[in-house]
């Protein structure tokens, strides 16, 4: 059996990519696919891989904790979407680190299904953006004053997948930019759950709403629907074209800096992110969607 880790990173997807699948539940069970809802595993799976850190486990363990979980009796592959698997948002910077805990956290996922081929998928975000975002979800102020304590130009995602891919070799990690969703979307979709590339997935286009009008939406969908791209690429182009075009002015709102950021820490922060990307990609047991 195949399993699928959606693992976030937080301030990525606010759910998007399990909601999509959920929608066309049907559709990929066909395909041997289950999709089974957040309710039904997010604290359960959490709470049990610490509980069973300590103790062996099987092939009989596994199949008691999947028949839990899921309605289907057999199916080839389990779609998973948690982000607080690895972190609690407001541990996600600790010790100097992005998602410090994180090579524990997959080696807990990993003893839990022994006998299960895993995957996890990870979309990485400009610390520059990223920090921010997490700071302003962040009531206590907890992490805003670790970020304050340190420099957060040290932060890598490539180190953060450096440790995991060291923690658990045998899982394969894609990772993509949530700069790069928007030209993404549908790829990822698919990377994550394993779906026949011929396969159209009910309501893609549903994660798009916020960035246009609900016209320039309404005719995209009349385009996709009429147009079928003939590849990747071809609906990679049609939909930068459309973006670049009708995105609102106000789609995305930046979140307030970090008390005495500048714009230089801004520049500088993407600067060494966008060099970073490719010491990621260059882990071995790491690949990245890009366009």
């Amino acid at each position: 059996m195949e399993i699928a880790f959606h693992l976030g990173a937080h301030c990525t997807d606010r759910d998007a990519l399990v909601q999509c699948l959920m929608r066309n539940r049907a559709t990929l069970l066909e395909q041997g696919i289950a999709v089974p809802g957040p309710g039904r595993y997010r604290q359960q799976l959490r709470q049990i891989a610490f509980d069973m850190r300590e103790r062996e486990t099987s092939a009989e363990t596994q199949e008691i904790l999947l028949d839990g979980i899921l309605d289907e009796d057999e199916v080839d592959r389990v779609v998973f979407s948690s982000e607080n698997l690895l972190s609690m948002p407001p541990w996600v910077v600790n010790d100097g680190q992005l998602y410090h805990a994180a090579a524990d956290r997959a080696a807990m996922i990993r003893h839990l299904f022994p006998e299960a081929r895993l995957e996890f998928f990870l979309a990485i975000r400009n610390p520059a953006t990223l920090l921010p975002a997490l700071a302003a979800g962040d009531s206590s102020g907890a992490l805003a004053r670790r970020l304050a304590e340190g420099d957060p130009g040290l932060l890598r995602w490539s180190d953060m997948l450096a440790r995991v891919t060291e923690a658990v070799p045998d899982v394969p990690i894609t990772i993509w930019c949530d700069e790069d969703t928007p030209l993404l979307w549908p790829e990822i979709l698919r990377a994550v759950s394993g779906h026949a590339p011929d396969t159209v997935l009910e309501g893609w286009l549903a994660w798009y709403w916020d960035l246009v009008t609900p016209r320039t939406h309404a005719a995209m969908r009349r385009w996709f629907d009429r147009n079928p791209p003939a590849d990747d690429a071809a609906r990679r182009k049609m939909l930068g074209v459309l973006l670049s075009r009708f995105v609102k002015e106000d789609a995305v709102a930046p979140d307030p800096l970090i008390p005495g950021w500048t714009g230089d820490t801004i520049e500088r922060l993407t600067e060494i992110y966008e060099a970073d990307i490719d010491l990621a990609a260059s882990i071995p047991g790491v690949t990245l969607l890009e366009p």
